[in-house]
């Protein structure tokens, strides 16, 4: 399975965009850069709104700025997820 962080933060406007581009989507770590910089910084995010894609923990996948629903499903199928548990 397919873990995916969205890095971004409040102050964003690009990251309201995506948020709204992808609300009612699971399956999405939520994380604001200014609450938690740690793990900002430990996943090296210099930009937001930053999501990363994991496989076993493992980053496979990092896409900075706004993308609309369809290539978020786009880019799952692209890295072998079926999708089922992102169409709740």
């Amino acid at each position: 399975m397919i873990e995916v962080l969205k890095f971004s933060a409040t102050w964003c406007g690009p990251c309201r965009v995506l948020a709204s581009n992808l609300a009612g989507v699971s399956g999405i770590t939520n994380i604001d850069i200014d609450k938690d910089m740690e793990l900002a910084k430990e996943h090296s995010v210099r930009s937001v709104p930053s999501m990363i894609f994991k496989v076993d923990g493992k980053e496979v996948h990092r896409k900075v700025g706004v993308i609309s629903k369809d290539q978020y499903d786009s880019l799952l199928i692209e890295l072998g997820n079926d999708l089922k548990w992102s169409k709740q």
